[in-house]
């Protein structure tokens, strides 16, 4: 079941909807849930709502896997490029769309101090940290990134998704750096590159976010890792006969390769037609 509610952002001044998707036994049951806060709350339950037509139906995802949650989405703001503001920790300056005052510390300011205790006093939840996680996508994923090291003391994971980082760098890992993050937080950081069609770019974006993991497990955070390029491309033309290439022979910039060293990615081997013939040849 989803609910639509509307909220008022003191800080940002505005009325906001929120999606609430309640468990199917919630209103069979008296079980208290864990609550997962979502940006961009259009876009992951109803396609009607969706800002181009498609939403990640999360609460599909959920019951196929069997989770008792409560997901409560924030739907952005649509008005010109808002949202670029309101999902900035940081100020910061975009080549395609200019400059922008971050106005992200107001919109923690309402997922903390009055989205939470509404769900919390209206719903039957988890209050707990350990039961109270954060996620997104894009400047969405920069904001749950931001929530998890800047509020580490409610949210205890936090789902991070092709995070919009490059043009803050410098800003998110003095934070982090300077930050106080609570134990027992985790991380879930994925990438891919399907999200852009210039190389370059995912190895930028790859880089960026490996070093901000690094940063992060050095804090103590427990970071999952999950980035899976469409291709790599491995030369093979020096190959002889009977050669193989291993994993431990490449390298790429910005990826590490998790696969065992010793596993063969490509090996140049006669055709059973040549064996054939070199056998037929040989005698």
């Amino acid at each position: 079941m989803i609910v639509e509610k509307e909220l008022f952002m003191t800080k940002l001044n505005e009325t906001r909807k929120i999606f609430i998707y309640l468990p199917d036994d919630y209103e069979t049951s008296n079980k208290q849930y864990p609550v997962l806060y979502a940006f961009d709350g259009h876009n992951i339950f109803l396609d009607a709502h969706a800002t181009y037509g498609k939403a990640i139906h999360i609460q599909q995802h959920i019951e196929k896997l069997g989770i008792d949650m409560i997901v409560v989405g924030q739907e952005c703001s649509h008005v010109g490029n808002n949202r670029l503001k309101e999902y900035a920790p940081y100020s910061f300056y975009d080549p395609e769309y200019g400059s922008f005052e971050g106005q992200g510390e107001e919109t923690m300011d309402f997922f903390v101090h009055e989205l939470k205790p509404y769900i919390d006093d209206h719903y039957r939840t988890k209050k707990t940290r350990k039961n109270t996680f954060i996620g997104g996508s894009s400047c969405g994923g920069l904001m749950a990134l931001y929530a998890a090291y800047a509020y580490s003391n409610v949210y205890s994971k936090a789902i991070v998704i092709s995070p919009y980082v490059l043009e803050s760098m410098d800003a998110i890992l003095k934070d982090i750096h300077q930050s106080h993050i609570q134990k027992n937080t985790s991380i879930y950081l994925s990438w891919g590159s399907n999200e852009t069609s210039l190389m370059h770019e995912f190895v930028w974006q790859t880089k960026a976010c490996t070093e901000i993991g690094n940063a992060l497990s050095k804090k103590g955070v427990n970071v999952l890792y999950n980035v899976i390029p469409e291709k790599l491309i491995v030369n093979v033309s020096h190959l002889g006969l009977g050669k193989t290439v291993k994993v431990g022979e490449l390298s790429f910039e910005g990826l590490e390769l998790i696969s065992a060293k010793e596993a063969v990615v490509c090996a140049v081997k006669l055709t059973r037609a040549a064996r054939g013939a070199a056998a037929a040849a040989g005698k």
